[in-house]
């Protein structure tokens, strides 16, 4: 990799970085610098096409939110894609109560000059479902037992 790329593929890695990690609704807007018009966005949740929808997407993901923050933990830069792992605490108005969540995951993206391709995966469970009320008992309850079985 030559040290032209290497430098196109840091700066787009960095700057999608700070974004996120000073997430905020009034931020939304710059987004367009960041991912391209096409931009597809996936996690375990949803699967969100363009820019537009995106930009919708994270306005009602931050309009709920009471606390945010991620570090990120590794990054892996490619000629046109990059790897991160990351460590995720947030605290949503509709999740328990406003309880302050922790979770872990990863992103995948894709790059030319900006983000066309951006794909988190996390544990669901962790997320949500060991969060509500009768779910959580369920998931908490089946995960013992899977782990039980492997021990």
């Amino acid at each position: 990799m030559n040290a032209a790329i290497d430098a196109k593929g840091n700066r787009i890695v960095s700057n999608l970085m700070a974004f996120y990690e000073n997430f905020s609704a009034d931020r939304i807007s710059g987004l367009d610098t960041l991912y391209t018009q096409d931009a597809e966005f996936v996690d375990p949740i949803h699967k969100v096409e363009g820019i537009l929808s995106l930009k919708s997407y994270l306005r009602k993901m931050a309009k709920n939110l009471i606390h945010y923050r991620i570090r990120y933990q590794d990054v892996l830069i490619g000629e046109n894609s990059a790897y991160l792992t990351w460590e995720m605490e947030f605290a949503n108005k509709r999740i328990r109560g406003g309880e302050v969540i922790t979770v872990r995951g990863m992103s995948c993206l894709k790059f030319t000059s900006r983000v066309y391709y951006h794909e988190d995966s996390y544990d669901l469970g962790a997320l949500i479902y060991e969060h509500l009320p009768v779910l959580g008992g369920i998931t908490r309850s089946l995960k013992s037992r899977l782990a039980e079985q492997d021990s």
